[in-house]
């Protein structure tokens, strides 16, 4: 299962590459968060982040699956509130979660913190993978596949 939170539809299309890449059901995690404006949006992710709170997810899913892939923008430096609301309340026992962090500017801090972030957790951490992205363009679906194929250790020809 690929889980994904996304305000811009950047990270739903690696979540969704990826879910086809491994042939696995994809599902987005949806809170309310204030979409009216950017700023507002900017604004309450931004409260949210630096106050180490969440945000209620409106459609937990019922069951996870022994493994599962995570998909989330990184917003101050680590994953999105309703990313973290999902791992945090959710029976994540024995479970292997995998994130996958999308950054206009990934560096190695950001997968070092979800590391240790994920290690807090009672699950059995997977890969951390961090991917660019810009404000500006989308990024396109056939370089998204290459890089997870990459990243991933898959050949294009398994997917």
């Amino acid at each position: 299962m690929v889980l994904y939170y996304t305000y811009s539809q950047r990270t739903k299309i690696f979540a969704e590459s990826l879910g086809q890449l491994l042939n696995l059901t994809v599902q987005e995690l949806k809170a309310d968060i204030n979409k009216k404006s950017a700023f507002g949006f900017i604004f309450t992710a931004l409260r949210l982040t630096f106050s180490g709170k969440s945000t209620p997810v409106d459609n937990m899913p019922e069951a996870i699956p022994e493994e599962i892939y995570v998909c989330s923008p990184i917003w101050g430096g680590k994953a999105s509130a309703p990313i973290k609301y999902f791992l945090e309340n959710i029976d994540l026992q024995n479970k292997k979660v995998h994130l996958l962090l999308t950054a206009n500017v990934p560096t190695e801090k950001y997968r070092q913190r979800a590391l240790e972030y994920l290690r807090k957790l009672p699950c059995v951490p997977g890969g951390i993978h961090l991917f660019a992205t810009s404000d500006k363009v989308m990024p396109e679906a056939d370089v998204i596949k290459e890089q997870l194929c990459e990243i991933l250790n898959l050949s294009e020809t398994n997917s």
